[in-house]
């Protein structure tokens, strides 16, 4: 007497399913099997053919990167410590920097606080090096 059994195995990708059974219920586990597997997984998306920019898609593209209108905030704060004579004695961007976010203005570090030092320097500010070898800045006599 021969027994009436099969078996299947399908593997795609991560994906295995395996049946062992009568062979009436094996055919029609692996049509059911079959289609969910091919129905299940999707193929990645296939990327864009790359073109060459156009002068119009750089400008929009510029146009949605930026969020609105820039103002600076920085400088405005730092002629105002100008002003207010903050700066009659020198002081180091480390100084100046504990000051302007005690004055809540928003700024992460020395480095835009140097480059807008630097820009009033020639005309509004004097910058020499102290005795660790910082630069301080003091307001121009």
């Amino acid at each position: 007497m021969s027994e009436d059994k099969s078996r299947f195995k399908i593997r795609k990708g991560d994906i295995e399913i395996e049946y062992e059974g009568k062979s009436s219920e094996v055919t029609e586990r692996y049509k059911e099997a079959f289609e969910w597997i091919t129905t299940a997984t999707v193929a990645p998306p296939k990327p864009e053919p790359t073109r060459k920019l156009e002068k119009k898609d750089i400008e929009e593209k510029k146009e949605d990167k930026r969020g609105g209108v820039r103002t600076s905030v920085i400088s405005p704060a730092i002629d105002e410590l100008i002003k207010e004579g903050f700066f009659d004695d020198f002081k180091n961007s480390s100084e100046i920097l504990k000051e302007l976010r005690r004055k809540t203005v928003p700024v992460s570090s020395t480095q835009p606080v140097t480059m807008a030092l630097n820009r009033r320097v020639p005309k509004k500010l004097d910058r020499i090096k102290d005795e660790r070898g910082r630069w301080v800045y003091r307001k121009k006599t």
